[in-house]
């Protein structure tokens, strides 16, 4: 079985993406923009750890990717920051771009919102972000437990 750690909008919250590696233990992790620095200095502290990364609104360095598809273990996953889709009005895009790619799961941030739903077989995730707000807020992140083609999603509270 593989275990995916997914983040988000981290915000230079270290701190908070630390405890949730060291929680789930992940074989690897997926940063899904807005401080993609970040997710660079979480990999220094797991260097046997998988990492993938889009950039984010906020991640302003030229070359950066803000899309990418990988297969892990039979399962296509299609990672966005979300901004260029239009995620905060409507997740229309990120789901034909999703299924162009030929993804069994849409991974995506930039709302703060975690969201986890199904669109006829694809699955999208929103893992929330890294950041509290208010006493009654937490941290929010996704794990995606993959084991021969077979996957599934949750998401944590810190």
């Amino acid at each position: 079985m593989l275990k995916l750690l997914v983040l988000s909008d981290s915000h230079n919250r270290i701190n908070l993406m630390s405890r949730a590696a060291e929680r789930e233990k992940p074989d690897a992790v997926a940063h899904l923009g807005d401080h993609i620095a970040d997710a660079h200095r979480l990999k220094a502290v797991m260097p046997d750890t998988a990492f993938y990364m889009v950039s984010g609104n906020c991640d302003f360095a030229p070359g950066k990717t803000a899309e990418l598809t990988v297969t892990l273990d039979g399962v296509t996953i299609y990672m966005t920051h979300g901004h260029i889709h239009g995620v905060k009005s409507s997740l229309d895009g990120l789901i034909s771009c999703a299924r162009k790619n030929g993804a069994d799961l849409a991974l995506y941030g930039h709302t703060h919102i975690p969201l986890l739903q199904s669109a006829g077989k694809l699955r999208v995730m929103c893992p929330g972000q890294m950041e509290r707000h208010g006493a009654n807020q937490s941290a929010t992140y996704g794990v995606v437990t993959i084991e021969r083609g077979a996957f599934d999603c949750r998401i944590e509270r810190l």
